[in-house]
């Protein structure tokens, strides 16, 4: 937890008289007059800040999906009315929770790029990282600072970890596929990458760290996708081929972590230490739940007859649903939309088109989307229709 985070929810569980954040995330949900407009106006800029961290930040949104999406929302309306100007340690964090539920207010993000490219000296190269990845998910570039970024982080490259390396390349290839990033860019940051990894042998892996691994791979030779781990090689013409055996070793280490853990899961798994490879498994701290809009589908799929199987994992993916072993169907709720303070639907998350890009390498699968803003307007009958299209 940031210090920010971890201020606004003292603050919050001491207002509530509840200490399980958990618990106090769910409660502020449940507290439908609290988020009235009305309500909302009673409450001073300082008490809507912390609201916006907690909800915003807090790994529990995950849990609760679009509700948490809609809460923030009506919580960041009024904030705009009331901005003040802050530090960047707030602004920082008032931006993570716009990127984390895929919020933009163009007012607001302005706001704290300016601060951002004021300051940009005095930040450290992690700031640096950090404020980027929220502008990613945003899909939002900024092409001076993107570039102040990466001279920086090709000059600072010794403070920047493994973990760290492996979040921004991972990011940046899938930028380069979308067409924001030049070879040239990748290259330089990748035999930086290569120094790290001949220096020092890796020893500590996590969840994330394992499938943005894989991820990465995918996005710089994406002739390896789905292909048996004795079979791997770059194509000749591929411009990324230098590098590809020594990203190798961690990559067969993360692709066999990924394939072993299961979709409830999380992992953390130690490569020699103190002589022993060590391997913890902990039920993951995100559930699983059935949105509104995958519940439609799967009872669609069912009264249909249609062989379906959800969170089936499918590569590196846990698809929604998986339907006579070779169609996946993706359900898009609110939460994969950026969108405006108005409900405007911006564009799509960018690691969503990285995954779908991924699953659509292949000649076994067929992948189509359902997104909500689409289904909603169906009836069951074209709702049916469609499946069927997409099945059929």
């Amino acid at each position: 937890m940031s210090r920010a985070l971890i201020f606004s929810k003292n603050y919050l569980s001491k207002k509530f008289k509840i200490k399980q954040p958990n618990e106090l995330y769910r409660e502020l949900l449940n507290n439908v007059k609290l988020f009235q407009v009305d309500e909302l106006q009673k409450i001073s800029t300082d008490e809507l800040i912390h609201y916006i961290i907690f909800l915003g930040t807090f790994h529990e949104r995950r849990n609760q999906g679009d509700k948490a999406k809609k809460i923030t929302l009506e919580c960041l309306k009024q904030y705009r009315k009331k901005m003040v100007k802050n530090s960047y340690e707030i602004n920082s964090q008032i931006l993570l929770s716009l990127s984390n539920v895929l919020l933009y207010d163009e007012q607001m993000v302005q706001e704290i790029i300016n601060q951002v490219d004021q300051d940009k000296e005095t930040l450290s190269i992690k700031d640096l990282i950090k404020f980027q990845h929220c502008l990613y998910k945003l899909n939002i570039h900024n092409e001076k600072l993107s570039d102040f970024v990466l001279q920086n982080f090709i000059k600072q490259k010794d403070q920047v970890d493994y973990l760290e390396y492996i979040h921004d390349l991972h990011i940046r290839s899938n930028l380069l596929r979308m067409g924001f990033v030049d070879e040239q860019v990748i290259s330089i940051l990748l035999k930086g990458f290569q120094e790290k990894l001949n220096s020092s042998q890796n020893s500590y892996f996590t969840s994330k760290s394992c499938f943005q691994y894989c991820q990465l791979m995918y996005n710089l030779y994406p002739e390896i996708i789905d292909k048996p781990l004795l079979e791997l090689k770059p194509e000749d013409g591929n411009v990324f081929a230098p590098q590809f055996n020594d990203m190798l070793k961690d990559y067969i280490i993360s692709k066999k972590l990924v394939d072993h853990k299961k979709s409830f899961q999380s992992i953390e798994y130690y490569l020699n230490f103190q002589k022993l490879n060590i391997l913890n498994i902990k039920e993951d701290i995100i559930s699983r739940n059935l949105t509104n809009l995958e519940q439609d589908v799967q009872d669609l799929l069912n009264k249909l007859s249609y062989k379906n199987a959800r969170a089936e994992r499918v590569m590196i993916y846990d698809v929604d649903y998986l339907v006579n072993d070779d169609i996946i169907l993706t359900c898009n709720d609110p939460v994969h939309f950026v969108e405006d303070l108005n409900g405007k639907i911006l564009t799509i998350n960018p690691n969503h088109i990285m995954q779908s890009r991924h699953l659509s390498a292949t000649s076994k699968y067929k992948v189509y989307d359902i997104n909500y803003h689409e289904w909603i307007h169906l009836t069951e009958e074209q709702k049916i229709d469609k499946l069927k299209s997409f099945i059929d």
